[in-house]
């Protein structure tokens, strides 16, 4: 479904802004509008506490972003590669460099 070129336009391509939909900037992860992604389940089925489950990972990314500065390994570059295991992972998995902000 994630690489599905019917559905989205470049699949193979890294654009995190193909989950915004219209002029609002709100992705939908319920399927009401139309399935194309569903983390938590659709439908009947989806998870009830799947908006506490966005919002605590809303602070926790907020936190890491604020708390540490992100650099990648000296003599590491950035490969977002893929190989296929059980599920598709990345071929060289990223190494970050984290020193907290002062």
């Amino acid at each position: 479904m994630g690489w599905d070129s019917r559905v989205w336009e470049d699949p193979m391509e890294f654009k995190p802004e193909r989950f915004l939909s219209g002029d609002d900037g709100v992705f939908d992860i319920t399927g009401s509008r139309e399935i194309k992604m569903m983390p938590f389940g659709a439908g009947r089925r989806m998870c009830p506490a799947s908006g506490l489950a966005i919002l605590h990972l809303e602070y926790f990314v907020a936190n890491l972003v604020w708390n540490f500065e992100w650099r990648a390994v000296d003599g590491d570059e950035v490969d977002l590669s893929e190989k296929q295991e059980f599920t598709m992972v990345m071929k060289n998995p990223l190494k970050a460099h984290l020193s907290p902000r002062l």
